[in-house]
């Protein structure tokens, strides 16, 4: 379930942003290599903020382990959300933007 929330959540952000940039981009300055350009790059910051924390409870439910009690931290997506809230605050859910913009934004360019 996480991989499929964040894999939808980085898709479909992509594909409306990258759309509605680019049909504004074209309308006031042709279409050309620098509008398509500029339309990717702003995909990217959207599916950067959309997907990423998607992204960060997918990593960390993957990368969870049992503890003493041989029971998992979260038991499913909306737990680790709720956690991970009370425990970093909701900027929280953006850790690492910067570098997830840099790893996520050539998808929407090329």
């Amino acid at each position: 379930a996480p991989t499929v929330a964040r894999a939808m959540s980085l898709n479909c952000s992509m594909l409306v942003s990258y759309d509605l940039t680019k049909r504004s981009l074209v309308e006031k300055f042709g279409e050309n290599k620098a509008t398509m350009f500029a339309a990717s790059c702003v995909s990217g910051v959207f599916v950067s903020v959309c997907s990423l924390p998607t992204d960060n409870m997918k990593t960390k439910m993957q990368k969870q382990t049992r503890g003493k009690d041989g029971k998992f931290m979260y038991k499913n997506l909306r737990e680790c959300f709720s956690k991970t809230i009370a425990r970093e605050g909701v900027t929280g859910l953006w850790t690492g933007l910067p570098t997830f913009y840099m790893r996520v934004a050539p998808h929407a360019m090329f």
